[in-house]
């Protein structure tokens, strides 16, 4: 650990250990491959059902992965998944710098792609639970508002660097990124939870500290005086209250697989409109500047939704606002069918944005309000290896649908049917009743 003053409590500089991973992890993001896609399919001759393929096989194999390294987060902590993950997405960046064949793209792109959802993402926020709970809401937020400030920035830096030296120099720099603001403070700053550094969730002190890491079948201890705390709308527990559930009983929850199948579902909706978003607005005669400044307003929506996001599940039922969510992404894939100006397009980058955002965010704060922390790793890696698959296949639908109708049309109505049906399934739902010797 790197010396940094003790009167902070050590788990906000793990935040912003983390914030900074998802920052410079902006350079896997589907948001910034998108500008690559012309110019490199421009060069090579490759179509958008082949570079869509790369994405979607990163993808799956991020998803096989993640499972096991939520895990390894649980057992070992996050500190040497990330490093490693951050380790595979610069070297991916750098060899996609040097790439001369498809062959080539989709062994890096693949790597770079598999260390994002299987790694990285699996690394982030779970650890941060761990951390906190009484801020959980907003520490989480700030996890994932570094990556949406990444894609902020590194969109119009990355289409200056492409239009001033080329994509080669473009995927250079993205790397170079990586090691500085990803791997460095990961290695110097996280571990896996205060108990290891002899602290207690949220810093308290210990007579205000609970069972925190005990399981859902260990023996129950009497419950300490309870803080007056933000974490107390409908799905989140007082600090004193919260259910520490193991992996097998998390799965025998139904609530566990309707979340897990409403987040697949969705999936598919963001990643099948994000990766050809570019090319779609430029066949509806927009530039690629005023692509790029849509991309930027899709990143800033998503920034500022995640921050609220962050601090309303600290005070209403995150399931609620996930429901609110779905339906926000299906009003914007309605925007995107019907657009024929640049604002109906700016419209649509603020919709999807906070959707795409607030429900990335929300989906491991309603998970630890509903579990706990003890399994979190474990809880988050197999949902996100469920929206990773939803991110493959929605990438490859719509790149399907456009090789073969020349429109993206059929396939982003299937997109508005698929957000309205996830809707439904995260209404149904709720928080699971605790089981085992220590259910009140």
């Amino acid at each position: 650990m790197v010396g940094l003053p003790q009167r902070v409590y050590y788990g906000w500089y793990v935040a912003v250990a983390a914030a900074a991973m998802e920052f410079a992890n902006a350079a896997s993001a589907i948001a910034i491959l998108t500008l690559f896609v012309i110019p490199m399919g421009d060069e090579f001759g490759w179509s958008r059902t082949e570079i869509s393929g790369a994405t979607s096989l990163g993808a799956i194999l991020g998803a096989s992965l993640a499972p096991f390294a939520g895990r390894m987060v649980d057992r070992l902590g996050s500190r040497k998944i990330l490093v490693l993950g951050g380790l595979v997405v610069a070297g991916a960046c750098f060899s996609l710098a040097a790439t001369q064949t498809l062959l080539g793209f989709y062994i890096a792109f693949t790597f770079a792609r598999t260390a994002d959802q299987g790694l990285i993402k699996i690394g982030t926020s779970p650890t941060v639970a761990k951390w906190f709970l009484r801020y959980r809401g907003r520490t989480i937020a700030m996890v994932f508002f570094g990556g949406g400030l990444g894609i902020i920035i590194l969109a119009p830096t990355v289409q200056l660097v492409i239009g001033a030296w080329g994509w080669r120099s473009a995927w250079a720099m993205l790397g170079g990124l990586m090691l500085v603001l990803g791997v460095l403070p990961s290695a110097l700053v996280i571990r896996r939870q205060p108990e290891d550094l002899g602290l207690r969730v949220d810093g308290a002190s210990p007579e205000h500290s609970s069972n925190d890491a005990r399981p859902i079948d260990s023996a129950p201890a009497d419950p300490p005086p309870s803080d007056p705390s933000p974490a107390s709308g409908p799905d989140l527990p007082t600090p004193d209250e919260e259910a520490q559930w193991l992996l097998g009983d998390v799965l025998r929850t139904p609530s566990f697989w309707l979340l897990l199948f409403s987040l697949f579902a969705v999936s598919t909706t963001s990643a099948g409109v994000t990766l050809h978003l570019v090319s779609y607005l430029s066949e509806k005669g927009l530039s690629s500047g005023s692509s790029v400044t849509i991309i930027s307003i899709f990143s800033a929506s998503g920034a500022a939704a995640t921050v609220l996001a962050g601090f309303l599940s600290e005070r209403i039922s995150p399931r609620l606002i996930i429901f609110l969510g779905y339906l926000l992404a299906a009003t914007a894939m309605v925007v995107l069918i019907i657009i024929d100006n640049l604002a109906e397009a700016y419209l649509f980058a603020v919709l999807q944005g906070a959707a795409n955002s607030g429900i990335n965010v929300l989906a491991p704060i309603l998970m630890a309000s509903y579990y706990g922390r003890s399994s979190m790793g474990s809880i988050f890696g197999i949902t996100r290896a469920g929206q990773v698959i939803g991110f493959a296949l929605g990438a490859l639908i719509s790149g399907v649908v456009y090789d073969s109708t020349g429109s993206y049309q059929d396939a982003f109505i299937l997109f508005v049917i698929i957000a309205v049906a996830s809707s439904l399934f995260i209404l149904l739902a709720r928080r699971p009743l605790r089981i085992g010797p220590t259910s009140r």
